[in-house]
């Protein structure tokens, strides 16, 4: 299949547009917006809510006092063809650390906090919204855009929200970053491991280590024994992670520990190894290991904010979709190869509700969540080009 003349018009909106999509990143990339720096979020919230608002779209927020603001931009019709396109806001970089802002490292790529995971992909998705806009190909069509302000930590605030206009809508695009192979090829996703997040707080009791530590109960060694049991769940052959990221308790070296807080995340490659791992977790954390002569527990342990994301499955409407967006991308001289991510997104809320859900459309780049997280500058309009025209088809289909 070719493109028509007026897909080689839309697209060909893009050509040139290089330099604008890298000043909008970097304009985005100098925010400072980890999770739970409302306000570093809500200026980025700012610049998209404008951008859409000039395009058309109708827009609202949920505003939490918590985190960022969520942006939901609505362009209505009758239309039998209902879309939804996913991105957010916040990164896992806090102000300060270690870099700052956007950096051109060569002729072919550039680093920043969050460039790619997901700043890039917003201005991937706007780029996109221009060119149809502008071409009048989203006249008459019923388009939804999320852009939410915490993803990067399940997206408990506004989980609900997406799960709801995913509910409508026949398909999802979310605008993760897509990744590089050595071929010269680029990722999409369509598969993703559930996830889910669990914080355990303990309480024993003080003493003085050096007088009378009999007297306590240590409620950080509570929680080691139960980190090291969480752990050895997992399991590569299941596709089973478990990892504590923080635990932390007591005061001071010679005194027992009255208290102690863990926090682990898990993922797991479908709901039936989700639900085993889960009822596994929670006999551990329910489980427990000092007690006194008498068999009596000398420490309690609370389970606590728990957050969680289904599996993202490729589905047979996924797949049909993955094979179009491959060929779609081999008209525009792009090779695309889908693939499973680990990491979860929330394409995967939308496919909780049973949206078809592509994700990891934005731009290309790699070392996600590390400082040296970097993007391939020209996929800024490769992707966008890419974009356009499977936002375009997909209301032909």
């Amino acid at each position: 299949m070719a493109l028509t003349d007026r897909e080689a018009e839309l697209v060909g909106r893009l050509d040139g547009a290089q330099d604008l999509l890298e000043q909008e990143l970097e304009r985005l990339v100098a925010v400072s917006s980890e999770t739970r720096d409302a306000a570093g979020a809500n200026r980025i919230a700012d610049l998209v809510e404008a951008e859409l608002a000039s395009l058309g779209f109708r827009t609202s927020e949920l505003v939490t006092g918590v985190v960022g603001r969520t942006i939901v931009g609505r362009r209505s019709s009758d239309s039998s063809h209902r879309l939804l396109l996913l991105g957010h806001v916040d990164t896992v970089h806090p102000a300060g650390a270690g870099f700052d802002g956007y950096r051109v490292l060569d002729d072919t790529r550039a680093t920043g906090p969050g460039a790619a995971d997901m700043k890039g992909g917003i201005v991937v998705m706007l780029g996109a919204l221009r060119a149809l806009v502008a071409s009048g190909a989203l006249e008459d069509r019923q388009c939804t855009v999320v852009i939410n302000a915490d993803e990067e930590i399940g997206s408990p605030h506004s989980g609900d929200l997406v799960r709801a206009e995913a509910t409508d809508c026949h398909l999802c695009l979310g605008f993760e970053a897509g990744r590089p192979n050595a071929d010269g090829s680029s990722t999409f996703v369509t598969a993703r491991k559930g996830f889910g997040r669990m914080s355990l707080a303990a309480t024993g009791k003080a003493a003085h280590a050096g007088v009378d530590p009999g007297r306590g109960a240590s409620a950080l060694i509570e929680l080691c024994h139960k980190a090291v049991d969480l752990v050895s769940l997992s399991n590569a052959e299941t596709g089973v992670s478990v990892n504590v990221g923080v635990l932390h308790g007591g005061t001071t070296a010679n005194t027992v520990a009255a208290t102690a807080a863990l926090e682990l995340d898990y993922r797991f490659p479908d709901e039936e190894t989700g639900a085993d791992l889960e009822d596994a977790l929670c006999d551990i954390a329910a489980r427990n290991v000092l007690r006194d002569p008498d068999g009596k527990p000398l420490v309690a342990t609370v389970m606590k904010d728990q957050i969680r994301r289904a599996a993202m499955m490729r589905t047979d409407a996924v797949g049909r979709m993955a094979d179009r967006i491959t060929s779609w991308g081999g008209e525009l001289g792009l090779r695309l190869v889908e693939e499973s991510r680990g990491g979860s997104s929330d394409a995967a809320l939308a496919a909780e509700m049973g949206c078809p859900a592509v994700c990891g459309l934005g731009v290309v780049g790699d070392a996600f969540h590390t400082r040296d997280e970097w993007v391939l500058r020209a996929s800024l309009v490769d992707r966008a080009k890419l974009a356009a025209l499977v936002i375009d088809r997909f209301y032909a289909l």
